[in-house]
Parts: C-alpha cells; structure tokens; sequence
C-alpha cells in the first residue's frame, strides 16, 4: 500500500488546523477526568451537540479540535490531536493510503444535496466543460463529487483544468470568473444564485453514483482503551440523536448553525433550510466499503494517485459488528 509519510501530514497540520479555541470543550459535568478530542470540521458537530442538548448526562468531556476540511483531520490524526474525527470518503480513503492507525466507527449519507456542481450562466450541461477551468478542492470529498459528476459525462479530470483552492474560496473562484464551474456548498451556491439567477446545477451530491457516504474514524489507540471506547460509541449514539433533533427542528437547527456560525442572512438560510442540510446514519455494508473502493479507482483513473490499494484495512469486522448493533437500537427519523 502507498503511504504519505506522516511528517508531510504532520506540516499540514502544523500550519492549517485550528487549535481549540476558548468555549470549544463540552462539559457534561461528569467527574470521570475522561475526554475525548473529537476533530471537528467549521464547528458543525459542535454546533450540532450543543444546540440539540445531545450531550447532556455523558459521563465525558468533548474537547472540539476545529479544521477547515477532511485532509486536515487526517493531518491531526497524524499529529495525534485528535481520538476521532469526521471527514467525506476521499479524505477517509486518504487515511487509509497514508496508513493512519483509524478504523471506521460511523458513517452517514445527506438527505437532500447538499453539495452542488454550479456552472456560471450560460453553460448548462456537464459535457461542455471540456476545456474548461472547474474548482474543487484536491483531497476532499469534493474532489470525489466532482470526478463522479465528470464522469457521467463520459470526462475525466484529464478533461478539465483544475482551479485547486480551499473550500472556503470555491464560490468566490466562481464569482470573479477565474472558474466556469465550481463544486459549492448549499451556502455558496445561494450566495451565488442570487447575483447569477440564471447559474445552472449541473449536479448534486444525490444524483451521482455511487453516494458519498461521510465517515467518523477513531484512532486504533482509542478504541484498544475500553473507556474511550464505551465513550466513542456513546458519542455515536448521541450524534444520531442530534441528527433527530435536527431534523424535527430543522428552522431551529439553520438558525443556530448557518446564521448565527456560518454568518448567512435569514433569507439566505431559508433557502438553505429548503436544501436539506440534515443527515441520516446508516449500516456499515459491502456497499458502503464499495463505494470507497471506487473512490481510490477514480483517483487512480484521474492519475492523482499513481497505484490501486485496498480500503480494507479502515473497517474493522468488530467495529464494524459494534457501530451496527448500536444503529439497530436507535430509531432514526426521516
């Protein structure tokens, strides 16, 4: 297997991760002295426990390590800052080929799109995008959304000239036009549709195949500690109850995250409230290991990856047995 050696991840991480910022540790009030670090991305699940209460009697401490995107949690898994950490495939295929001691502890799939490739007026198909500057973020789940999507199209990313920026700046490569298309969050495909009405969706994380399952990986250190291993799959448990409330307070839930986090206008917010924006969790399957192989052959097919490896190691069957037990005994709401 091709492993990115530690120290190149170690950099990253050095220069791009967040450190914990004040307010950033969820207390419960228990005593027990246990705490997990939990890498968080744009403060999204930190917001989510907090807001749904969904922490409240755990018999540990969250500590919210923040990071702009999935590579650089794989980075603080390398620098050892973080027990568990959520990220897209791509970035859960990466820990795999840069040999990171994580296993796969939970996976989820978003209700509704919640990610867009956005053509600036005028271009309204995929396949004229051959040629063409399209922005996506090497390394991410957005780079995998985005090969599917050329892919559909019968182009490759040999088809495209890549604009590679952070994820943050992918609307804004759109707006001053240094990209035909770009990969968007919901965010910024409102911020955009609303200067450009006549801006195309050319695709949507739910019309690709096959789905892009997002991960929580748990360092194989934590899981061989039976506290923190009964507080990983504790923590599971109340991430999907967040999702619950999530869903049930949907208004509520945009509010709190992207108006009052993520600094988007109520107007803008309903139109992100009518996206979606929530997600459901679901078993650990031969089709979800699959789909993850199949981002590993995108990549290769792209060239950004020089060699075929396997993404087996990153499910363990006892983790596996255990993450799927537990979803049994939650009922998940639509």
């Amino acid at each position: 297997m091709l492993a990115v050696p530690a120290a190149a991840l170690l950099a990253v991480v050095a220069g791009c991760a967040q450190a914990p910022a004040a307010g950033q540790t969820a207390s419960s009030g228990s005593s027990s002295g246990l705490v997990l670090n939990l890498g968080d991305q744009q403060q999204d699940l930190q917001t989510l426990l907090r807001a749904s209460g969904a922490l409240r009697g755990a018999r540990y401490r969250v500590n919210f390590v923040e990071f702009d995107s999935g590579p650089l949690v794989d980075a603080g898994f390398a620098a050892h800052r973080i027990d568990v950490g959520t990220m897209g495939d791509l970035p859960a295929s990466l820990a795999v080929k840069s040999g990171l001691p994580v296993k796969a502890v939970a996976v989820d799939l978003p209700i509704g799109a919640s990610e867009y490739l956005l053509a600036k007026p005028g271009i309204t198909a995929i396949a004229q995008l051959r040629g063409k500057p399209v922005a996506y973020t090497t390394g991410t789940a957005e780079q995998a959304f985005a090969l599917r999507a050329l892919k559909s199209a019968g182009l490759t990313q040999a088809d495209v000239h890549q604009v590679n920026v952070s994820l943050l700046e992918l609307g804004t490569v759109l707006e001053s036009g240094a990209a035909d298309a770009s990969v968007v969050s919901v965010e910024q495909k409102v911020d955009y549709q609303q200067t450009h009405p006549t801006a195309k969706v050319l695709a949507t994380v739910d019309t690709v195949t096959p789905s892009s399952y997002g991960y929580l990986l748990a360092t194989t250190s934590a899981l061989a500690s039976p506290a923190k291993r009964a507080a990983i799959s504790d923590l599971t448990r109340r991430l999907i109850i967040a999702q619950n409330w999530a869903k049930t307070h949907r208004s509520q839930w945009v509010t709190d995250y992207y108006v009052d986090v993520e600094h988007q206008t109520p107007a803008a917010a309903k139109r992100i409230l009518a996206a979606g924006g929530t997600e459901t969790y679901e078993p650990i399957t031969p089709t979800v290991s699959g789909a993850l192989q199949g981002v590993v052959d995108l990549m290769v097919q792209a060239g950004a990856w020089p060699k075929r490896f396997s993404v087996t190691p990153l499910y363990s069957p006892a983790e596996t047995s255990r993450y799927n037990a537990l979803l049994r005994g939650v009922q998940q709401h639509g």
